[in-house]
């Protein structure tokens, strides 16, 4: 037992030591340097008082301007043991220890640099944030690009910190990402502790993107994600992609407040069912004709309000106006209620069952 024991702390010993190795110097290192240039520093000051006769700043001065070869000369040691206390606690030790200290300052700096570019750093700190888990397998920086372009224009996540969590971009987050503050961690949100490290715990909203929407596999891959935050009890809204369909209600088992289909082309839709949730199935339906689904009706209307307009339609059961194409060809949406309008048709959202009068009879509503 006791020769097992000792294997265990050989071997740990040998695994600090290569981390030792491999990070050079890390805090520790730094803190145990500047304490013992500090206590160089004392001894040497304590020195100047005794054998110099300086009083305590003039000997605090001396010794600082020693340690840092600026020697301005206004101050120097006279006696031998002054001169043999600086050249052994200051010009053997002092100055070297400087040296080190500055040099592994500036190294933990890039490390420290380095690691954030290439997310390898921990953000589990951040809180009321937007998590982004997982990345597009095809043209996600351009997704990403629009994704985080558009939540920053959004007035109600214009300030939301952002963190994206994907085993993509090793290299670092493209420039343009970054400096939109955009943070992330290298690493799979299926990963035991990966999402803690995220602070998946406290973030306010979460996405999770389907990795390739060509793979009936990334439903599971989603599944396994949501199940893990659910035991995180995060209190965030959680919006989900889902290839399937009839994955649609698995997904709102384990938490997900939304679930929508991977559109690449429209990340805004995404935006939209964040600030305004529900808001995913209708725009979701006006991309298919089952359900509700949009339709265009060829009329020509002059001298009514658009209210007048859609009541007419609502009351008869058409649907429901969302827009009218003038007469020069644009389409209007969403006019003033008390506009009078000149349509010659009008854009409606109906159902999948309705029948629609003819165009006679859409006359005859407007007693034309």
């Amino acid at each position: 037992m006791n020769s097992l024991s000792l294997l265990i702390r050989r071997n740990k010993n040998n695994r600090y030591r290569y981390r030792s190795e491999v990070y050079l110097h890390d805090k520790q290192d730094l803190r145990k340097r500047a304490l013992l240039l500090l206590l160089v520093i004392g001894m040497h000051s304590i020195a100047m008082v005794f054998f110099e006769d300086l009083n305590w700043w003039q000997a605090f001065w001396l010794t600082m301007t020693s340690a840092s070869t600026t020697g301005y000369g206004d101050i120097s040691a006279a006696t031998f043991w002054g001169q043999l206390s600086t050249i052994v606690l200051i010009y053997c030790m002092g100055i070297t220890l400087l040296a080190q200290i500055a040099s592994d300052y500036i190294e933990l700096r890039i490390t420290r640099k380095e690691m954030r570019i290439k997310g390898r750093m921990e953000w589990n700190a951040m809180q009321d944030h937007l998590l982004i888990i997982n990345t597009p397998k095809y043209d996600a920086e351009r997704y990403l690009d629009l994704l985080i372009t558009q939540v920053a224009n959004t007035p109600e996540l214009a300030d939301i910190p952002i963190q994206i969590l994907t085993p993509d971009f090793p290299e670092g987050l493209p420039l343009k990402l970054r400096s939109l503050g955009v943070v992330h961690q290298t690493g799979d949100a299926t990963t035991n502790g990966m999402l803690l490290s995220a602070g998946a715990d406290k973030a306010k909203h979460i996405i999770v993107l389907c990795p390739d929407y060509q793979a009936s596999h990334s439903d599971s891959v989603t599944f396994d994600t949501l199940h893990r935050i659910k035991t995180l009890r995060s209190s965030a809204f959680i919006l989900a992609e889902a290839i399937d369909d009839n994955n649609r209600s698995r997904f709102r088992e384990v938490g997900a407040n939304a679930v929508i289909r991977p559109v690449r082309a429209y990340p805004e839709m995404l935006v939209r069912s964040l600030i305004a949730p529900g808001t995913e199935q209708v725009l979701e339906n006006l991309f298919r004709y089952e359900g509700d689904h949009t339709i265009r009706v060829d009329i020509q209307l002059e001298g009514f309000t658009w209210a007048d307009i859609v009541t007419k339609l609502i009351q008869h059961n058409v649907g429901t106006a969302l827009g009218f194409e003038n007469n020069n060809g644009d389409i209007i949406t969403h006019p003033s209620t008390t506009e009078k309008v000149s349509a010659r048709s009008l854009i409606l959202l109906v159902g999948d069952k309705q029948v629609l009068p003819s165009k006679a009879q859409l006359y005859g509503y407007f007693n034309l």
